[in-house]
């Protein structure tokens, strides 16, 4: 095939929203984009190539294969929508081009190679002034902000500098299409060794606000976290693109480690955190004062506006156990994007935010910023999705139980009577939310994907892939001393178990030097893996699961028999290797007979992380595709380490999904496991941290 030319690459080609720009006969779609990149001996000088909104200093978005004389950037001021496109119409009237109507799932352009090096490290650091033992990328909380363009690839070379532990990163969000080695989780790879190196290397045929932060047990609540950013296009218009994601975070004064032993206690039973931050600054501070210790708006993350103009934003919640309600004093906020799918412009005072989930926002700037020109920014823990030393956020509460203040940034508008170093007015926060439920359903249906799915049958039965949040109502003594304490599980139900001869009803726990895809056959028999096995290959058809918070009506309190309970907490769930489409989501139990009268199969929200309400159900649907072993797990790190998670083989066929990665990936992944098993032994490091979680 060739890919220089405009018949060739031109564009993996597309429809526009005005049906302006057609597929091109003989292009190359998604799938072709791995025979490209295997095949390719470098990237090419020349092409396209334009500035993004909000990048780097000198970012630059190339596109080599792309003729300039031809070809041009489109993403300006007035055309957000548009991002590649021919100068001249054809004889027939209309131009290539990708735009935000472009299916990315059937095509992308075609970008270059962006590298980064990330060391993992041990250090110091006092993010709200209480000093902590923590674990970073490059020395710095949060990591450093990978940027990239639609069409690109991202090729991130890890090195583990940690004394006592692997490591393993997952990017959050990128679908891996093609790449289920690189997803960086325990099921596709064992750790990196201490001393070792693994390079990451994936394609960005995607676009919007991700993260990556470490997979390997409780790591990414030490520290291990950090934004990445695809360029593209936008379903409305901005002037302004900030820098800066926002990154919303809880945080531990002592170990993540440590606190897990909370998790653990049948007393306690739930990690506990000490405060929040927003992109690694917070204070120790009462709710009715701006700080004990700050004294200007520089101990803040400050964002900086201009007046009258539009600017985007990118929202990511990155705790380990808070979501958040997110809000600008005296702003609007107009969403663009959830995950990784565009959405048609929703507007509104605040925003919900679950751990793993992000938003693109865009927010008028005012036109007469009072004069100090500071507004708080807000982050507010949701009720039933927090729980702090000082205290749990409960707004139903009267008076409102709020443990500590929550504002925990600040806009500032650069004008000619702005005083830079004044804090913003102690006035009540602007927006309307009464509530703080961390399941807003309200917000969640009223988001519609501007690239639209209709989803067809399930392929898969229902009964097999409804799932209980389930906990054990006593110790596991089935894992050792180390797991000898009362779990986390994702479990089918007791009857569905024995009409079917299916089992499944044990916390998710991996042996690290063991993964899955490099043992499709023995890996799978263990009962802690949870597999379930997605054999279908009909793309036309999706697979259905439901996350259930509530027994099913057919089920009894006998049935259950006393082993475990189903706790009344919302979960926020990601699944690796697909966004899912919510057919179904509601506060109520699900019932199988009657429910799925209810669900939306026409272009229904879309996105990779989901909240299951308490006491009631997420049901989702995602097209079986993406060959490869996928985990999904609640989000919750406390509760993914405590063995909330399931794995899925989707297109279930060791040489098909060993011919999809190719075997020089597998390869790859076995020399990283024998560096690892030999790693475990050697005298020149100390002894290995010893697993007391699922690993994931």
């Amino acid at each position: 095939m060739a890919y220089g030319g405009l018949a060739g690459l031109a564009a993996f080609g597309f429809v526009s929203a005005q049906g302006l720009y057609p597929p091109v006969e003989g292009g190359i779609n998604v799938e072709d984009i791995t025979a490209f990149y295997q095949n390719r001996t470098g990237d090419r000088d020349g092409g396209v190539s334009f500035h993004p909104a909000g990048s780097s200093k000198g970012f630059v978005c190339k596109y080599p294969f792309l003729d300039p004389a031809e070809w041009e950037g489109c993403n300006t001021i007035s055309s957000r929508h548009c991002w590649l496109r021919q100068k001249k119409a054809r004889s027939d009237g209309k131009r290539l081009g990708f735009d935000i109507r472009t299916d990315y799932e059937k095509a992308a352009p075609v970008g270059v190679t962006r590298r980064y090096t990330l060391d993992v490290v041990e250090n110091i650091i006092s993010p709200d002034g209480v000093p902590k033992e923590t674990l970073l990328f490059n020395g710095q909380y949060p990591g450093p902000k990978i940027e990239a363009c639609w069409g690109d690839e991202i090729s991130v070379t890890v090195t583990n500098f940690l004394s006592d532990m692997g490591t393993q990163i997952h990017w959050h969000g990128i679908r891996q299409l093609f790449t289920n080695d690189m997803d960086g989780v325990a099921v596709v790879q064992c750790p990196i060794a201490r001393g070792g190196s693994f390079t990451y290397t994936f394609r960005a045929t995607q676009y919007g606000t991700a993260w990556y932060h470490s997979h390997y047990s409780l790591q990414y609540a030490e520290g291990l976290e950090a934004p990445l950013v695809i360029y593209g296009p936008s379903s409305a218009n901005y002037d302004i693109s900030v820098h800066e994601p926002l990154l919303m975070t809880d945080w531990v004064h002592n170990s993540a480690f440590d606190e897990y032993e909370n998790e653990k206690d049948p007393i306690v039973r739930g990690a506990i955190a000490d405060n929040i931050l927003l992109n690694g600054k917070g204070r120790i501070s009462s709710v009715n004062t701006a700080s004990t210790t700050a004294r200007d708006i520089r101990t803040y993350s400050v964002t900086r506006f201009a007046p009258g103009k539009r600017h985007r934003l990118r929202v990511i919640n990155g705790a380990a156990g808070t979501a958040f309600v997110f809000s600008i004093d005296g702003h609007k906020l107009t969403v663009i994007a959830n995950d990784f799918v565009a959405v048609e412009p929703y507007v509104t005072d605040s925003l919900i935010v679950n751990i793993g989930q992000r938003y693109d926002i865009i927010v008028q700037g005012l036109d007469n910023p009072i004069v100090s020109g500071n507004y708080w920014i807000r982050t507010q823990p949701a009720d039933g999705c927090n729980r702090f030393r000082t205290g749990t956020f409960n707004s139903q509460a009267s008076p409102p139980v709020m443990p500590f203040d929550v504002r925990t940034g600040v806009i500032h508008y650069e004008t000619d009577t702005s005083v830079n170093n004044v804090l913003p007015l102690d006035s009540p926060s602007t927006h309307s939310r009464s509530f703080y439920d961390c399941a807003d359903l309200t917000l969640q249906r009223s988001l519609k994907p501007v690239v639209p799915w209709t989803v067809e049958k399930p392929v898969n039965s229902l009964a097999t892939s409804t799932f209980y949040l389930a906990h054990q109502k006593s110790n596991d003594t089935s894992l050792g001393q180390l797991g000898n304490y009362a779990h986390w599980m994702l479990r089918l139900d007791p009857n569905t178990e024995a009409k079917t001869g299916r089992q499944m009803h044990s916390p998710f726990w991996i042996d690290f030097s063991n993964p899955t895809l490099l043992n499709l056959t023995g890996a799978p028999r263990d009962p802690n893996y949870n597999v379930i096995r997605y054999s279908s290959r009909d793309r036309n058809g999706f697979i259905y699961m439901v996350m259930d918070g509530a027994l099913l009506p057919t089920t009894t309190d006998a049935d259950v028999n006393n082993t475990f309970s189903m706790p009344p907490t919302a979960h926020p769930f990601h699944w690796h290797g697909s966004d899912v489409v919510i057919i179904g989501q509601d506060k109520v139990p699900f019932d199988p007979l009657t429910t799925p009268l209810t669900w939306r199969f026409d272009n229904p929200p879309r996105r990779d992380t989901v909240t299951a309400p308490a006491g009631g159900y997420v049901a989702v649907a995602f097209k079986p595709d993406n060959p490869g072993v996928w985990l999904a797990h609640c989000h919750i790190a406390w509760h993914a380490s405590a063995g909330l998670a399931l794995q899925m083989i989707v297109q279930d066929d060791k040489d098909h999904i060993y011919r999809t990665i190719g075997q020089e990936a597998i390869d790859n992944l076995k020399e990283g496991c024998r560096a690892w098993k030999k790693g475990l032994t050697s005298p020149n490091f100390p002894p290995i941290w010893e697993k007391d979680d699922s690993g994931v």
